[in-house]
């Protein structure tokens, strides 16, 4: 079993990739909340993977997949077996970014629970 996880060095080389980029990149592709989903809930392989949402292309989820480990918050796994098999985990980094989301959702909830006014007709102030 082979592992391309990255270490913190590796996929933040020279400081020129910062957390906050990182996470808008992740995030401007909206695939990879669904897929850290799936991947947290043990189903961690591209064919099964693919098939958990309508729309999602194998193409797509390969690109996703790979700035997901570019970035070190997923580990692809390749097993040396005939067919070879691959798996994508979490990192130890992985979780945590996870846990931040897991957050936001959060305050998502609360926000809709507290809420007595509808964000429907809600406009965002001109910049």
């Amino acid at each position: 079993m082979t592992s391309s996880a990255k270490t913190s060095s590796d996929f933040f080389p020279n400081s020129t990739i910062t957390l906050i980029a990182m996470f808008e990149d992740c995030l401007g592709c909206k695939w990879t909340i669904h897929l850290l989903t799936q991947i947290r809930h043990g189903i961690n392989r591209p064919n099964a993977l693919v098939k958990t949402k309508q729309g999602l292309t194998t193409k797509v989820l390969n690109q996703c997949l790979a700035r997901l480990v570019q970035f070190g918050i997923v580990e692809k796994l390749t097993y040396p077996e005939l067919p070879p098999r691959v798996e994508y985990h979490l990192t130890p980094f992985g979780q945590e970014f996870a846990e931040i989301l897991d957050q936001i959702e959060s305050l998502q909830q609360k926000f809709k629970m507290n809420s007595h006014r509808s964000t429907e007709n809600f406009k965002p102030p001109h910049q």
